[in-house]
């Protein structure tokens, strides 16, 4: 693919439809990579003692640092499965990448993994690509600077549905929620940023900790649908920090997001 000279693409929405196309297109080919090695066999075991990696997410690593950086040369680069280093802190662009969000599920043959693939521009979210490969679902979108405006449903009353992790539903981990708020567990966050976004969820919630390759490209496509993206005590999220740690999160529609925050905030007390 042809990607014109970088003072023929300032950022904005509309150019940022051929970092799009890219990044749709790198995920893509991870993901039939990361289903082939599953299907043929793979090894994998735990790094720092804790969290499980596999040969797909070094091989998904690779496949989508090469498009993506071959592609945008003078983007930066913060990957799980990568060394991260200061040099993307002076950067403009930085490529925000988990070749694999939920590998246990993916080593477990739960279809509920993905290939996380976001851009964030000065700090915000800008495009995000979220695939997963075992149901074949392509979720993708440029999110505009300034967002859609978050504005209340009037809806926020009822029941709804909140999408949290695997673990936290079976072990019963879950924050509590005020009002009729029934539960999905769903394994990957960035698989569940993305079905919130498409509106097969209302919120998502966890108290855990997560790295920013988890969310970026979540955050992007629900930014793009003008809901609210924020940390569990309901603070902006800025990105490529020196320390790319999220505390928690909380995402829903404005009113909705507002209403569980006023909650959480009166637990605190």
């Amino acid at each position: 693919m042809e990607i014109a000279p970088r003072e023929q693409r300032p950022h904005s929405g509309a150019v940022l439809e051929q970092e799009l196309e890219v990044a749709i297109e790198a995920a893509r080919r991870a993901g039939g990579e990361v289903a082939r090695m599953r299907e043929e066999g793979l090894r994998y075991g735990r790094k720092g003692g804790y969290e499980l990696v596999s040969e797909a997410d070094i091989h998904a690593a690779e496949v989508l640092h090469e498009a993506l950086t071959g592609a945008f040369p003078d983007d930066g680069w913060l990957s799980e499965e990568h060394r991260d280093t200061a040099e993307r802190l002076d950067r403009e662009r930085v490529w925000v990448v988990d070749p694999i969000d939920g590998t246990r599920e993916y080593l477990q043959g739960h279809p509920e993994y993905a290939i996380s693939v976001g851009l964030v521009v000065e700090g915000r979210p800008a495009l995000g690509v979220v695939h997963n490969p075992a149901t074949d679902e392509m979720h993708a979108a440029v999110c505009p600077d300034p967002a859609p405006e978050a504005v209340p449903s009037g809806e926020q009353e009822g029941d709804y549905l909140a999408l949290v992790g695997r673990g936290e539903d079976m072990l019963g981990e879950v924050p509590p929620l005020p009002g009729q708020a029934r539960t999905r567990g769903v394994g990957s966050v960035a698989y569940r940023l993305a079905l919130v976004a498409a509106g097969r969820g209302d919120v998502v919630v966890t108290w855990y900790a997560r790295q920013e390759w988890d969310v970026a490209a979540g955050a992007a496509l629900c930014l793009a649908k003008g809901l609210v993206f924020s940390d569990v005590v309901g603070q902006p999220i800025e990105f490529n920090q020196p320390r790319p740690v999220v505390r928690g999160l909380l995402v829903a529609e404005a009113g909705l997001h507002a209403r569980i925050s006023e909650y959480f905030r009166r637990m605190a007390r």
